[in-house]
């Protein structure tokens, strides 16, 4: 008896293949970059993943930047926020949260070069706004004041988990070979020419980066807590913007616009922070 061959299967048999979503290109995205690195994930590769077109995902997500203010927002509910409503010193609470946050984006290299310039405004960015204000609220500090301290912690955070992430595999610039040739550098200095590296020596390169990353915080808290905002402050965009109008990605100037407390950018770092470049590794 000869035997048939199996008849290809109508496209109509075949098992439906799950609706597309903003969640599910998130989630999918994560993935993604938990596995391969987030340098790896594109709109073709995650389109691939997904089973469908490139174009089909920028009705969910307008561009890269969307994405991954997207991602960043959905990674950021592993915040640790219960010290916020804990006992304890509120300075002390205010720096644990700050810390679990930049320990968050040291998780994810890619991720936290591109925070410095993403702007999520989704509920676990919201979240961790409202913990951080609470406690600033709790310390006395000025609501202005509060408003564009917020936004410095938060770049000094980013920016301290940007400059220590890994580029690739093997790149790393902060590697131990690196620190010990700057700390010979340092230590060798002509006083003649250089007399206060000279007299500073190693002290440059002192401390854990857990320690230095606390007491940056400490000095942002100190300084606002006596500096004034200056007295006649240009408008905002989003005071200046029509009701109607949107910005870019991350930014609209509607009644229900969503970019955060008081104007802030959070993550956005405004400058090149360099600051922690001596945190010691």
């Amino acid at each position: 008896m000869t035997a048939h061959p199996t008849a290809p299967r109508s496209r109509r048999e075949r098992p439906a293949k799950p609706a597309l979503t903003r969640e599910g290109i998130i989630a999918t995205t994560v993935d993604l970059m938990r596995a391969e690195g987030l340098e790896r994930v594109t709109m073709r590769r995650l389109a691939k993943e997904l089973d469908t077109g490139p174009a089909s995902l920028y009705v969910y997500v307008r561009n890269m930047a969307e994405l991954h203010a997207a991602v960043l927002d959905e990674l950021l509910g592993a915040v640790d926020l219960s010290p916020a409503t804990a006992d304890g010193e509120w300075r002390d609470r205010l720096v644990r949260i700050l810390t679990s946050y930049t320990s968050v984006l040291f998780e994810y290299p890619g991720l936290a070069q591109s925070a410095l310039v993403a702007r999520p405004f989704g509920k676990h960015y919201l979240k961790l706004l409202e913990a951080l204000l609470a406690l600033l609220n709790e310390g006395g500090i000025e609501p202005d004041r509060a408003a564009w301290l917020l936004d410095l912690l938060l770049q000094f955070a980013t920016a301290t988990a940007a400059e220590h992430a890994h580029r690739a595999p093997g790149d790393t610039p902060q590697s131990e070979a690196d620190w010990q040739a700057l700390a010979t550098v340092v230590r060798d200095v002509s006083p003649r020419t250089h007399p206060h590296i000279a007299a500073l020596g190693t002290r440059l390169l002192s401390g854990s980066p857990k320690d230095r990353l606390a007491w940056g915080f400490d000095v942002l808290i100190a300084g606002a807590r006596h500096t004034p905002l200056p007295e006649v402050l240009a408008p905002s965009p989003v005071d200046t913007r029509g009701a109607g109008e949107t910005g870019s990605a991350g930014e609209t100037g509607s009644a229900g616009d969503t970019r955060g407390a008081q104007g802030t950018r959070g993550t956005r770092a405004t400058g090149a922070t360099r600051a922690t470049r001596a945190t010691g590794d």
